[in-house]
């Protein structure tokens, strides 16, 4: 008896053991992902030297530990908790992928599991992480405000905050104030849904909103980052207003408190940012200086001596002190932002002085033509000096009058004017001289759309696109359309309508009437006659991929496929006779077949739009927010090779897309293109001052698989 108990007593002990080596490996891991949020938090203050490879690889440890639950103790009562801290883990270490994994599967083994709620949240993050908004929107709408209180008000947090993400301010604003409503007046959460409908306004410049709402933030007692980053964001608003001192005061206030001085340095910067734009540079100097020398290698000592160099160089003009400022930047911290563009400003400052001994040595003018043009650009698009720029151009335009330059001369004249000087009526001086002298050139059709010139051509021209149009639809052979295109680009190709014509006509060879030759030699002229338009853009993305070179001969049709007793000498042979390209592929296999689908015709009612504008006609085209990756087809990646599909994009006025159509491109890719796009996200294009729809043209680019 004695003995059995002994026996009973000893099992008792493993099994309690095996309980404490389960606890103890999760234990374990949870530590490990607690030291790592520590690090990361830490890595966000002021002057921290914490890097996120320090963080990450803390988290990769917690992800180790906790692998050895779910690998050697599957019936560990702590397997789910284990599954959520891997993806909790994966997600700070931007393994977004990994972490859904790990959350659904959570939710696969474990319906029951009180972790479910928490693992829901969690997911719809990492949704909203990879772009999956749809989804991250249908995740974050799961909880009940009387079940799930803390994550019901998180997740609806985190809602508001993707509509500002997209842009969708309006949208944005009512939801952080939908949200408000639902929390106690004590909520740790109201700091921040006030701090979100602050921002949101003041991204659309409702300033005194927003500093209303920010004071609100100040009221709901927050913690002290979102403290000092709402003090900050009211000074940001008294700056665009111009109420320059009271925003110095903001800024002082801030320094007397003290869990905010921890930040001395950022607002010092901020001070010294707002007495240059005051014209008291003597001032801004000496606390660039001093902030210069009291936080020495760090990234507030490199953006004070930036910003010291550029006084130097802008100001000044002492390039030799601006130099010495910018070394000095880039040795302080090169790894900063600030570090980093010191570095780059040292090297346009060696190109500005080798640009300037070019020119100086060239005894023919003419001859200097070529390093003005650099210079100006550099000072230009570099140096970010737009009157040193015109001074060169204006240069280079009396130099010039008669060459090739000339044309270029005056539109850049023209675009300083306009956007850098904002002195419209000098801009449209040097863009009607562009059109009145050369009137024939790639500048032309830009020129005449800042100027919102209507041509006597344009007419002519779009009757005849029009007409194409309806021939295609009437079922027309697409070899009696192709002349039409010709003629308007050849006797219209100053209308507005001649890029879209000649883009049209090399479309048509390409896909309607497989003559790629043609069509690369016609996108060639698109690319060379309208650069600065869309399609001028687009021919020149076609012309950089490998889907227009020459498909491969026919395989005869009585040729015998190769059987499956096949030697495997004579299959890699074929595989080696293979074309280049995935599009070529399929046209092989479609010659094989009896029947072969017609391929779509060119619509110009998708050039057109049907009415509404193209993104190229507006006064400020529609600008790429947030871009989406797109996953290479499983069934491409046997042949691994990259690939560009063209598509046809609707870009409604809220930036979102309304519309994709495939215009080119090989067919195993276009439904992944197409699936990227539907999620981009857009600024609007804008014309007449009001955001507009717009059709755009736009690239998907396909990157093979390591």
């Amino acid at each position: 008896m004695s003995r059995l108990i002994y026996i009973a007593f000893l099992c008792f002990l493993c099994l309690a053991s095996c309980k404490s080596v389960y606890y103890n490996t999760f234990y374990n891991a949870k530590q490990q992902y607690n030291i790592a949020e520590q690090k990361r938090v830490e890595s966000e203050n002021p002057g921290s030297r914490i890097t996120s490879a320090t963080y990450n690889a803390l988290y990769q440890r917690a992800i180790v530990k906790a692998s050895i639950v779910l690998k050697y103790f599957p019936d560990s009562k702590w397997f789910d908790d284990s599954l959520l801290l891997i993806g909790k883990a994966s997600y700070w270490r931007e393994d977004y992928a990994e972490a859904l994994t790990k959350f659904e599967e959570l939710q696969q083994l474990f319906p029951e599991s009180e972790l479910i709620p928490e693992t829901r949240y969690w997911q719809g993050l990492a949704l909203w992480a990879m772009n999956r908004t749809n989804e991250a929107r249908a995740s974050f709408s799961l909880f009940d405000k009387k079940t799930d209180p803390e994550l019901y008000g998180l997740s609806n947090l985190a809602l508001a905050e993707m509509e500002a993400s997209q842009d969708n301010r309006e949208d944005a604003i009512i939801s952080y104030r939908a949200l408000l409503e639902t929390l106690d007046k004590k909520h740790k959460l109201r700091a921040r849904a006030w701090q979100g409908v602050g921002n949101n306004l003041l991204e659309l410049n409702r300033y005194n909103e927003a500093l209303e709402a920010y004071e609100n933030v100040l009221k709901s007692k927050p913690d002290t980052r979102t403290n000092f980053e709402t003090r900050v964001k009211i000074g940001d608003t008294l700056e665009r207003q111009q109420k320059y001192d009271e925003a110095l005061d903001t800024y002082k206030k801030i320094l007397k408190i003290k869990r905010l001085r921890i930040y001395e340095a950022e607002i010092q910067l901020r001070q010294a940012r707002i007495y240059q734009l005051k014209d008291q540079v003597e001032t801004a100097e000496k606390i660039y200086s001093d902030v210069g020398k009291k936080y020495p290698r760090s990234e507030y000592s490199a953006a004070a001596f930036y910003r010291l160099g550029l006084i130097e160089q802008k100001s000044r003009k002492n390039l030799e002190k601006a130099k010495e400022l910018f070394e000095k930047a880039v040795r302080e911290d090169r790894s900063s932002d600030e570090g980093k563009l010191a570095l780059q400003r040292q090297k346009d400052l060696v190109a500005l002085e080798r640009y300037q001994k070019q020119v100086e040595k060239v005894e023919d003018p003419q001859k200097a033509l070529g390093p003005l043009v650099d210079l100006a650009e550099l000072y230009l698009f570099n140096l970010g000096e737009p009157d040193s720029a015109l001074s060169i151009y204006q240069r280079v335009l009396s130099l010039s009058d008669s060459s090739d330059l000339a044309p270029k001369a005056h539109y850049v004249i023209g675009l300083i004017y306009a956007d850098s000087l904002k002195n419209e009526s000098a801009a449209r001086e040097q863009f009607q001289l562009l059109l009145d002298r050369h009137p024939n050139t790639p500048y032309t059709v830009e020129a005449r759309t800042r100027l919102n010139q209507k041509h006597a051509d344009d007419a002519l021209a779009e009757t005849q696109f029009l007409q194409a149009e309806k021939r295609i639809q009437e079922g027309i052979p697409a070899q009696d359309i192709a002349p039409i295109y010709r003629q308007i680009a050849d006797e219209y190709p100053n209308s507005l309508f001649a890029p879209k014509a000649l883009f049209a006509l090399a479309w048509t060879y390409e896909n309607d009437l497989d003559q790629r030759e043609q069509a690369k030699t016609i996108y060639e002229q698109v690319q060379e006659r309208y650069p600065l338009t869309q399609y001028g853009k687009i021919a020149t993305d076609k012309l950089k991929g490998k889907f227009l070179d020459p498909p491969p001969e026919p395989v005869d049709s009585t040729q015998v496929q190769p059987s499956d007793t096949q030697s495997d000498t004579t299959r890699s042979d074929t595989t080696e006779t293979q074309p280049d390209t995935t599009q070529t592929r399929t046209q092989k296999v479609i010659r094989t077949q009896k029947t072969v689908s017609p391929k779509p015709a060119f619509k110009p009612d998708v050039i057109i739009g049907g009415g509404i504008m193209e993104a190229v006609d507006a006064d400020e085209e529609p600008q790429v927010i947030e871009e989406i990756e797109p996953e290479y087809p499983e069934e491409a990646r046997a042949d691994g090779k990259p690939a560009t599909v063209l598509l046809r994009l609707l870009i409604l006025k809220n930036g979102s897309v309304g519309e994709v159509h495939v215009t080119s491109g090989p067919e195993l890719f276009h439904s992944a293109a197409v699936e990227a796009a539907k999620q981009y996200t857009f600024e609007p294009g804008i014309h007449e001052d009001a955001p507009r729809d717009m059709w755009l043209d736009l690239s998907i680019y396909f990157e093979p698989p390591e």
